[in-house]
């Protein structure tokens, strides 16, 4: 069953729509989303468990795709320009796959249609693990994660989805629905594994970043067999917050 998304919309134009990260939302993407308003209807889409979108007890790429062509149904649109980063990109090219008719243009960023293996369950442990009814701000938070998160952009990050709600403090992501469906997250579906999409196809990914390996290039072009591959000097695995413009500008070559 799909869930019904929270999204920001910017500008007008041929539709765009932005799939953010695991523990992140559309926000995380409203620079990059303001600029290419500048020529498209940018939807920065929080995806299900995230942000402001609904809940769900399950959480698979299919039923996440889903999602979006729900979505694009409801907006009235088609022929959309696809963008996802990490659990986001597998849910583009998901849907890419699964529902050709959508997609237009396909943008994945530092993802790759492969299993990973298990790289998040001690901060999802973590954050679980977090008293948020007896947090009184979002240092003596900080300072929890701090114990077993070393990194503090990490940790600042994860603390985006805390917010007070009734003077306590609360996840806003489901953390629990994250965490019995993580087996999922980090795979690849089996629906997929016989389909092909021939849309133009974009794969961004950070030099620094380990999660599009060489090993990787059958599976993609397997998958897009119309594709390029961009490799982002100096970037992580955020690239599009470590290079924005640089993102940006390939964003905007591509979509043209």
């Amino acid at each position: 069953m799909s869930v019904n998304l929270h999204y920001q919309a910017y500008g007008h134009g041929e539709p765009v729509f932005i799939l953010h990260g695991l523990f992140g939302s559309g926000r995380n993407w409203s620079s990059i989303s303001r600029q290419l308003a500048n020529d498209y209807s940018v939807f920065s889409i929080d995806l299900r468990n995230h942000g402001a979108s609904g809940h769900a007890d399950s959480m698979n790429y299919t039923e996440m795709a889903m999602d979006i062509v729900e979505l694009a149904r409801q907006l009235g649109v088609e022929n959309v320009g696809l963008i996802g980063h990490s659990m986001g990109g597998k849910t583009a090219m998901v849907a890419s796959l699964l529902y050709p008719e959508l997609v237009n243009k396909l943008v994945v960023i530092d993802i790759a249609p492969v299993n990973y293996p298990s790289n998040h369950d001690e901060l999802i442990a973590t954050m679980l693990a977090l008293p948020v009814e007896q947090i009184e701000n979002r240092t003596q938070a900080d300072d929890y994660l701090a114990s077993n998160i070393q990194e503090p952009a990490l940790r600042q990050f994860l603390l985006q989805n805390l917010i007070k709600d009734d003077e306590k403090y609360k996840w806003r992501i489901n953390l629990e629905a994250i965490r019995n469906n993580h087996t999922l997250l980090r795979q690849f579906p089996d629906e997929v594994r016989t389909l092909t999409c021939e849309k133009p196809t974009l794969f961004l990914s950070g030099a620094l970043s380990d999660y599009i390996k060489p090993e990787h290039d059958e599976a993609i072009s397997r998958y897009f067999p119309q594709h390029e591959h961009v490799l982002i000097e100096d970037a992580n695995h955020w690239v599009h917050a470590d290079k924005p413009k640089v993102v940006l500008e390939e964003l905007s070559r591509f979509l043209v």
